[in-house]
């Protein structure tokens, strides 16, 4: 895991429907809270003991709080439901340094698209582009308009008439995926299957791959054929190897085995555990690499192997 540090709760507010706001500042004797660029998001300590991964959605020009919208999953397994029911104003958190999977691109224009709590990266974006004269646009799909996290934010200025929000896909894809643009750049978060659905249109429409920029919420699942399959991980340093059975991940076989594996999310989110791959086919279920980056590096904590063994710069 990340190293964690302290932080206070300076307010807790409501935010939308089933969404509660925190915002963070330093621990006294903690010093100034490090900056942070758009897109970038942190890991949180929850009052359940789990770990869980929030994008930092408040202004990164005003580093003295952080800001983070946590939505209760009618599914969660005890990370989102403490924090939005045991967290109070002044009580203490541990979260770790912001890390960046969804850095802005340089473009000249941006479109950002948004499913449900996927607004959060979206929301410090935005103050930056606004703040630089940039072109950008948002589309805001949510299932309650009229409730959704941040409405109040986001339709008065300066930021209404950038401001395009709808119930669902079915009421249309974004106007401005209709025209492909070279110097464009796609900032896209929300649900799977909302991302698959979107990134599938606007390829369709003739948009690169390249310009489609994604952050993901949930793990992908898991092919049953991949998790059915022992393999073997070799270790290039000493040589050492180990047999990865069904239903383990390649950390916990590490870690069984006395070798110590950096872990955060588990859930390949966030990058902490990924490593050099120097030989053999990942089975890749991370949320964070590139193909090209997967094909010299796997994620420990959910990857695993398409081929029998796996050789690992460790």
């Amino acid at each position: 895991m990340s190293a964690l540090f302290p932080v206070v709760v300076r307010d807790v507010m409501p935010e939308g429907v089933d969404c509660i706001r925190l915002r963070l500042a330093a621990a006294p004797g903690q010093g100034t809270l490090p900056r942070f660029a758009p897109g970038a998001h942190v890991d949180v300590l929850t009052p359940s003991g789990l770990v869980r991964q929030y994008s930092l959605c408040g202004d990164v020009d005003d580093p003295g709080v952080y800001e983070l919208c946590i939505k209760r999953e009618a599914a969660s397994r005890g990370g989102s439901d403490s924090l939005c029911r045991m967290v109070d104003k002044g009580m203490e958190l541990h979260i770790s340094p912001p890390r960046n999977a969804f850095a802005l691109p340089v473009a000249q224009h941006y479109v950002l698209i948004a499913g449900g709590i996927g607004i959060t990266p979206l929301l410090s974006m935005m103050a930056r582009l606004q703040r630089q004269g940039a072109d950008w646009t948002l589309y805001y799909y949510t299932r309650t308009p009229d409730q959704a996290p941040f409405r109040g934010r986001l339709l008065v200025a300066p930021y209404v008439n950038r401001v395009h929000m709808a119930r669902s896909l079915k009421q249309g894809y974004p106007a401005a995926l209709a025209h492909p643009e070279a110097d464009t750049a796609i900032m896209l978060c929300g649900p799977n299957g909302f991302m698959q659905a979107v990134s599938s249109h606007a390829i369709a429409a003739g948009w690169e791959p390249e310009q489609i920029h994604t952050e993901y919420f949930c793990p992908t699942e898991a092919a049953p054929d991949d998790e059915e399959q022992a393999f073997e991980v070799i270790l290039a340093r000493s040589g050492r190897s180990l047999t990865v059975p069904p239903g383990q991940s390649i950390a916990d076989a590490l870690m069984a085995a006395g070798i110590e594996v950096n872990l955060s999310c588990e859930q390949g989110m966030c990058g902490a555990c990924v490593v050099p791959l120097l030989a053999g086919e990942g089975a890749h279920r991370d949320m964070v690499m590139t193909e090209e980056e997967q094909a010299c590096s796997i994620a420990l904590c959910c990857s695993r192997a398409r081929t029998p063994s796996l050789t690992l710069d460790l």
